[in-house]
């Protein structure tokens, strides 16, 4: 919370007018696209079958031990209705999903994740990828200037692997897929494995999905996490 004169504001705005009597950006809500559906509401859509060439060249889907349709980079459009459980996994090593307040929480087989990656050449520079498509509601005010960004804000992973982020950010309030392609936002997440082997159980990723809308008033932030554990 953010304390001014006269009491406090929304997270995420810094409060009051500034000398030159600029307001700032009202508050961010996220969804996951334009259509500002309920059971979007603070969250992005994660969507690697997005990529035409996911599986292909990047993006490891269940292709060994599943229907090589879905892996990590999935959240179902960021639906709580598409939760696991109840609903079914989507690809054999996403053994939970839910799509809570502020974010994506996933926790991966490590195992069967693994065996569905080296077919694909994961020790030889083949790359997993998750990417975010995600619509920015609010940041309205006078001069006000637009800016995402995709942050790894911490990482714990086994074997030499590692992730990074790959991209340009957008400097619209539009980063979902509909409106620009499976790169949504502009910056995405890559990770490539070790030479020995890729993550392991107790293994961590945490991604943060961020919007700031900036005018001579201040500005307003909307954040969405996904969390990424390997068992």
């Amino acid at each position: 919370m953010t304390y001014g004169i006269g009491g406090t504001c929304a997270p995420g705005v810094l409060m009051g007018v500034a000398a030159g009597g600029v307001a700032p950006p009202t508050a961010i809500t996220l969804y996951a696209d334009g259509t500002l559906h309920p059971r979007t509401q603070t969250r992005a859509a994660i969507d690697g079958p997005q990529d035409p060439n996911y599986g292909i060249t990047q993006g490891v889907p269940d292709i060994t031990t599943g229907t090589g349709t879905f892996g990590i980079a999935w959240n179902d459009t960021a639906a709580t209705a598409g939760n696991v459980p109840p609903n079914a996994q989507y690809s054999t090593f996403q053994v939970s999903m839910t799509n809570v307040g502020g974010g994506t929480n996933m926790e991966i087989d490590a195992a069967d994740y693994w065996t569905n990656w080296v077919p694909l050449g994961a020790t030889s520079g083949y790359p997993d990828m998750f990417n975010y498509g995600c619509y920015a509601d609010g940041g309205t005010g006078t001069g006000v200037t637009w800016a995402w960004s995709v942050t790894i804000t911490g990482q714990s992973l086994s074997n030499g692997t590692v992730a990074f982020v790959v991209g340009t950010p957008l400097t619209v309030i539009d980063g979902s897929f509909g409106t620009n392609g499976w790169t949504g936002v502009g910056e995405y997440i890559g990770m490539q494995s070790g030479r020995s082997g890729g993550p392991a159980g107790g293994d961590t990723i945490n991604i943060s999905v961020t919007a700031t809308a900036t005018n001579a008033g201040g500005t307003a932030t909307g954040t969405f996490l996904h969390d990424i554990v390997f068992i």
